[in-house]
């Protein structure tokens, strides 16, 4: 496989990214910049592939079946980003790269990030951020490891930062539920942007989710917990979350343009909210540029419209694509699943 290289300095890489949310940036500049941070972020698809790889090593110790897979920062993310923290270069934005694993419960996510933590590798990691032990505001929970490459023969892409989330299922359909309300909201919740009710029901959700899992924070009680259970409930109702959630996975489930059969390589998904259709389209790992190019091309198509959200990823099969990434088809199954059980549990 040909790999990625940068083509730009880190300057103007940085430059290229000032000019994405610069307002009075002429089309031409736009264009010329998108091109400079597409080949930015597709270098990273080597030392991402890297350390995937070491992951799945270490993952196969700890639980045979748990989810991996590894994806590119979207456009539209990177300049969210961008805009909410003004003091941040481009060049310095650590999760571009990012790979996910996803097990079935809390002890394995410890067991897995002791065991990547004490292992040898030339990576070098910079970041822990532990949000099941402390939460984000919003109540995403999670461990966050960041890891700067480090390699001899492919040593143009030192320095490139890869972002490793590990998560338990029911994390994982939480972080999912609130990506999928944000899509037909037309909010980012998943920044913190939107609807307070829904941010505010789905940080409660996350607490009761905790309770599930035996890692509740230990200054919630009893009654509290009762007392947010009770919210809960109220704000189900109010927003009609099952009505909405179930409606729109429905509407969104049917996939045009997939492979039939289970292949691993690189997956490009559409998901056009207006029409309510997910289109992907599968490309070998030795089609790496095309699939790349395409990415682009698509993010050019549609940069001046918020209804179609595309992602690149890269997975062992769809059935794993579904599972890592259920977002992108609108499915919040297990949330609900979860959400039920807790509201009929006992507290």
């Amino acid at each position: 496989m040909t790999w990625i290289e940068p083509k730009f300095s880190k300057k103007a890489v940085s430059r290229a990214g000032d000019n994405l949310i610069n307002l009075n940036s002429s089309e031409k500049e736009y264009l010329e910049a998108l091109d400079i941070v597409s080949n930015w972020r597709s270098s990273y698809t080597f030392p991402l592939n890297n350390i995937t790889s070491l992951l799945r090593s270490k993952v196969k110790t700890v639980e045979k079946n748990a989810i991996i897979t590894q994806r590119l920062k979207r456009i539209p993310s990177i300049l969210g980003k961008l805009k909410r923290f003004p003091d941040m270069k481009l060049h310095r934005m650590q999760d571009i790269g990012g790979c996910r694993v996803v097990f079935s419960d809390v002890k394995k996510v410890n067991t897995f990030r002791n065991l990547l933590l004490n292992s040898k590798t030339k990576n070098e990691l910079i970041k822990e951020n532990d949000y099941i032990e402390n939460p984000k505001i919003s109540g995403y929970r999670g461990i966050h490891l960041i890891y700067k490459y480090q390699g001899k023969k492919n040593d143009i892409y030192n320095g490139h930062t890869i972002e490793i989330q590990v998560r338990t299922k029911i994390q994982h359909s939480w972080a999912t539920a609130v990506e999928v309300a944000g899509t037909f909201l037309k909010e980012s919740l998943k920044s913190g942007e939107g609807s307070e009710k829904w941010l505010h029901f789905f940080k409660l959700v996350s607490l009761l989710f905790a309770f599930l899992e035996n890692c509740l924070p230990k200054n919630i009680t009893n009654k509290g917990l009762k007392e947010i259970k009770d919210e809960v409930n109220l704000l189900v109702i109010e927003l009609e979350v099952f009505k909405k959630l179930q409606a729109f996975s429905v509407s969104t489930n049917l996939i045009t343009d997939a492979v039939s059969r289970d292949y691993s390589g690189y997956f490009l998904i559409l998901l056009n909210i207006d029409e309510q259709k997910v289109q992907i389209w599968f490309y070998k790992e030795k089609y790496l540029s095309k699939a790349t190019e395409d990415y682009i091309n698509f993010e050019k198509k549609y940069k001046d419209t918020k209804e179609v959200d595309i992602v690149l990823v890269n997975a062992k099969s769809i059935k794993t694509l579904k599972k890592a990434y259920p977002n992108y088809f609108a499915d919040s199954k297990e949330f609900l699943d979860k959400l039920n059980e807790v509201l009929a549990k006992e507290i």
